[in-house]
């Protein structure tokens, strides 16, 4: 049955609904331990934005508020209890009930469960309108969908609103037996307790210092045009492209410098021409190719720089203050929990395209900033991946080294090449420039992505033969690393499916795996299946640190946000006089969280106080 709360009495007839009192859903809802839930809103925006409905399922009814005339705040015991409450892609809900000051502490989001067993499959179906349907035989109309601006609470809104509380608890129950008969219970558990950190971390935002920005914005923009300047130059120098070398220069008015050339080298179309007319046999302008040919041409490795610095000033240019929120001063992102392996993306803005390295990454982290009277502290795990290879392996070499307190790119590169552990800084002598512990440390994280001879050839710009040999040579170096990946990509060809590390073991799915024929897709599978196990483990251990980070953080009502997780690092904003303790406890509480996976090496995070995100 569908009950309205209002005290708006033009609503108070309808053969669809009931109309009762706050106080009679307050004591009908609070007799359910599990809860379907949902909202409607003004927009998207919880800092703009407002409640427009509460929506409570439970087993036989639902009951819609009407937040125009009922104070939502009325209903904060019930959803700050330990019920369980299900939703559909609950992130969105939980920001506006943060906005209220209401804490959910136990839910169940059918969308992020829908998105864990279906991970890998092309074509999957998440929107609650598909869930329906495939576990309840169940139509919905999603026609109408924001129709609550424009009629208001009319009849066959309320039934929309109620619908979307109605087959929820079916959905997860048909969800579970999925979910049991794949044993995936402790990756779905800790998908649902991160999401709520994530609403947490997406409302609080993080601060931005605009003058800096601007400061930023100006660089990148120089460093565009100069290399546009030097792209030109050389274009004007080179007998086969005088064809693009303009027979009449157009002056302006009064006579100061204007650009010779019409040439945008933004358009890859432009700049696939001219790389032809150079004499490349070529379909392509991306970075790969570029790389692979930098050293044929000095136009080419102009166009590397060009097309960096470009890139920087698109993503993080002038344009890139409309992210900042009006009401919060702040910027919001948007975080996609699931990818492929399991890892989060984050958008809206993309935080994840900033530098790692280099003075320009520094100078773009300076610019994120705490709020007035705090500082960041951040915490950052040392090479987690290769600390999974190590796990996972078993490989003597590879565990002594981390045991020891060695660094491993060095001990890995005097055994592979020969050389005393002194020299493995100096150049190699195929490639100028190189050093040899350079191609051992890419060899070793490009394990985590199925790195063969012919990426790491072009990624060191190496000789074909020569990175085979090396590689094969590393592999009879740590022989159970070879054993390792080599069964994980037979497992992912053989099954169509790839799990991470327990105690989480998150499934991949392979479509296509069974097409034997089809050597490509199972060369990816393999890749991917070699590759999945690392990162998604590496996933599962920074969500479980977020986890427990913001549940000590609730325990003890510390001021303190967790402001960013981008990759393997975890950044909160502190007050100034809890600093150092914070530091300690942060540093303790990611440790722990990754020895329930990692326990034959010891786990180093790098934690820092500092003005701004530091790396």
């Amino acid at each position: 049955m569908i009950f309205l709360i209002t005290t708006n009495q033009e609503l108070f007839k309808s053969d669809t609904y009931t109309i009762i009192s706050k106080e009679e859903a307050y004591n009908k809802i609070a007799e359910c331990g599990v809860i379907e839930l949902d909202t409607e809103t003004t927009g998207f925006d919880p800092h703009t934005c407002n409640l427009l409905t509460q929506q409570f399922g439970t087993e036989n009814d639902q009951f819609v508020i009407d937040n125009k005339t009922i104070d939502p705040m009325y209903f904060k015991p019930i959803l700050e209890s330990n019920r369980l409450f299900i939703l559909q892609n609950a992130k969105f809900d939980l920001k506006f009930f943060l906005k209220l000051g209401i804490n959910i502490r136990n839910v169940y989001d059918t969308f992020l469960v829908e998105c864990i067993l279906t991970t890998g499959l092309e074509d999957r179906k998440l929107g609650l309108d598909a869930l329906a349907m495939k576990y309840c035989g169940a139509v919905l109309d999603k026609s109408i969908r924001g129709g609550i601006h424009r009629e208001g609470l009319t009849t066959r809104v309320v039934k929309y609103c109620a619908d979307d509380v109605t087959y929820l608890k079916q959905i997860m129950d048909k969800q579970m037996e999925q979910v049991r008969k794949y044993n995936l219970e402790n990756v779905v558990r800790l998908e649902n307790q991160v999401t709520r950190v994530f609403a947490r971390m997406e409302y609080t935002g993080i601060s931005i210092n605009k003058i800096k920005w601007l400061e930023i914005a100006e660089i990148t923009g120089k460093g565009t045009l100069e290399i546009e300047g030097k792209l030109d130059s050389i274009l004007k120098s080179e007998p086969k492209l005088s064809k693009y070398i303009p027979k009449y220069v157009q002056t302006s008015l009064f006579d100061y410098e204007v650009r010779e050339l019409g040439i945008n080298w933004g358009s890859p179309l432009q700049k696939l021409n001219i790389l032809k007319d150079l004499g490349f046999d070529t379909d392509s302008t991306g970075d790969r190719f570029l790389q692979i040919n930098k050293d044929k041409h000095p136009l080419v490795k102009e166009l590397i720089n060009y097309n960096r610095y470009s890139k920087l000033e698109s993503a993080f240019g002038k344009e890139f203050l409309k992210f900042v929120n009006k009401n919060t001063g702040r910027i919001h992102y948007d975080v996609w929990q699931i990818l492929s392996t399991g890892r989060i993306s984050v958008s809206e803005p993309n935080l994840n395209q900033i530098p790692s390295k280099g003075e320009l990454g520094k100078q773009i982290r300076n610019c994120f900033i705490p709020q007035q009277g705090y500082k960041i502290v951040g915490g950052d795990y040392s090479g987690m991946e290769l600390r999974i290879i190590a796990e996972f392996s078993k490989d003597p070499l590879w565990v002594n080294a981390f045991n020891d307190g060695q660094d491993l790119h060095s001990v890995l590169c005097a055994a592979t090449f020969d050389i005393p552990i002194t020299d493995v800084k100096q150049e190699t002598p195929f490639k100028k420039g190189v050093a040899y512990r350079d191609i051992q440390k890419t060899i070793n994280f490009g394990l985590a992505y199925g790195m063969s001879k012919f990426k790491l050839a072009d990624t060191m710009q190496i000789p074909v033969g020569e990175a085979d040999k090396i590689i094969k040579k590393f592999f009879k170096v740590v022989p159970d690393v070879e054993k390792f990946l080599n069964v994980l990509g037979e497992l992912a060809k053989a099954r169509g499916y790839i799990k991470s590390g327990q105690p989480y073991g998150r499934i991949r799915w392979f479509a296509g795996y069974d097409n034997k024929e089809n050597f490509i897709r199972q060369g990816e599978i393999e890749r991917a299946g070699k590759n999945t196990p690392i990162q998604g483990t590496n996933g599962d251990i920074i969500k479980a640190a977020l986890v427990k980070v913001q549940r000590f953080i609730d325990a003890r009502a510390l001021p303190i946000n967790i402001l960013l997780s981008v990759y393997d690092e975890i950044q909160t904003e502190c007050p100034e006089d809890l600093c150092e303790w914070w530091k300690l406890e942060l540093d303790k509480l990611m440790v722990e969280s990754a020895q329930e996976v990692i326990k034959s090496v010891p786990i180093v995070v790098d934690c820092k106080i500092a003005d701004y995100w530091d790396k």
